[in-house]
């Protein structure tokens, strides 16, 4: 019921962020409005990346019954999905202090799927709102 309840959570954020950097994408200039969307639509990509976390170690424990979890937690308190989002935050944005880690290959390619898109994201983002605020300004002219 967890696994349903994360996946649902997954496919409309997935819903919503895509929504949002559509949004951005297509319009012509640069808001506060836009601004916002795009600010939102990174906080969202750290939240997706956390649900694949969770739901990584979800399977991992009750379907595919292995030892151990995908993720390693420093310390011995028990995690709860605040650390799923703080781990994926922190790869997003390539801090990697590495007080927790990815163990299952599964949450290994997770992590990397996390911090390029992070990346990629921040990347497509600054050259298209500087395109869209150049262009604006060469048509005032």
């Amino acid at each position: 019921m967890k696994l349903a309840a994360f996946f649902s959570f997954f496919c409309f954020n997935v819903f919503v962020t895509v929504f949002m950097i559509r949004h951005v994408a297509r319009h012509k200039n640069v808001t506060v409005t836009i601004l916002i969307n795009s600010i939102n639509g990174y906080l969202l990509i750290g939240v997706l990346g956390a649900v694949l976390l969770a739901m990584s170690e979800i399977l991992q424990e009750f379907f595919l019954h292995l030892d151990g979890g995908a993720i390693n937690f420093a310390g011995s308190a028990a995690q709860g999905f605040h650390d799923y989002l703080y781990f994926s935050f922190v790869t997003m944005t390539t801090l990697g202090y590495g007080d927790i880690t990815p163990v299952s290959s599964f949450a290994k390619s997770v992590t990397i799927l996390i911090a390029v898109m992070g990346q990629l994201y921040l990347t497509m983002l600054v050259a298209m709102l500087v395109g869209k605020f150049l262009s604006r300004s060469e048509q005032g002219r």
